[in-house]
């Protein structure tokens, strides 16, 4: 298992279909996979989380109706989540949306983290998932992701460069090829790009 970044110039801002290459998902071109099971090995965590009008216990079991109060809170621990729920009068049973509490950004990260950590995707996205809260916020989400990645891959898509530290791997890309890969240290000595894009970051955050 792996916590991979994939970091990139901004400053471009295309995106362009590319005709060569291959992804692999263990060692298997993606083409090859039947798309609907690959499909389900998959869990996205977007920007904007979508959440029912449910309980806080339906919204974590969504798509997997059968997972014990056990199992959901268990999730929930691991996402960082299971403190604030037991925060609302009802606990697990809260109802949220427009009939019930309103939740912050940072919990509905933590609810959407929590559902994918309940069903356990071999491939796990994080796309800008963390846009919207606060340092104290995030350092809880990225100990969450730290902790799922050590059995699952974990693709991180991020403004937030701070968050790669910590990867096991940081793809750096440069007009649909990848430049350099490594770890954020190693990538600091040996990549001239990767060095420029994190000391303007380093800049803009100061």
């Amino acid at each position: 298992a792996k916590l991979i970044n994939r970091t990139y110039d901004v400053g471009n801002g295309r995106t362009e279909q590319r005709r060569s290459g291959r992804i692999l998902i263990d060692g298997i071109d993606v083409r090859q996979w039947n798309l609907a099971a690959l499909r389900r090995q998959i869990s996205i965590i977007e920007q904007d989380i979508f959440l029912f009008s449910r309980t806080i216990g339906e919204n974590i079991a969504f798509g997997c109706p059968d997972a014990s109060q056990e199992t959901i809170e268990a999730a929930a621990k691991a996402a960082q989540a299971h403190d604030f729920i037991l925060s609302f009068r009802d606990g697990y049973e809260t109802v949220i949306g427009e009939r019930g509490v309103t939740l912050s950004g940072g919990q509905r990260q933590r609810l959407a983290l929590a559902r994918a950590f309940l069903t356990r995707p071999r491939i796990l996205i994080l796309d800008d998932s963390t846009s919207a809260v606060d340092s104290a916020t995030e350092d809880q989400i990225q100990q969450a992701i730290v902790q799922a990645a050590a059995n699952q891959t974990t693709i991180l898509i991020t403004h937030r460069l701070s968050q790669i530290r910590w990867a096991d791997k940081v793809v750096v890309m440069r007009k649909g090829r990848m430049e350099a890969a490594g770890t954020h240290d190693e990538l600091m000595v040996s990549s001239q790009a990767y060095r420029r894009i994190f000391e303007q970051y380093e800049a803009i955050e100061a």
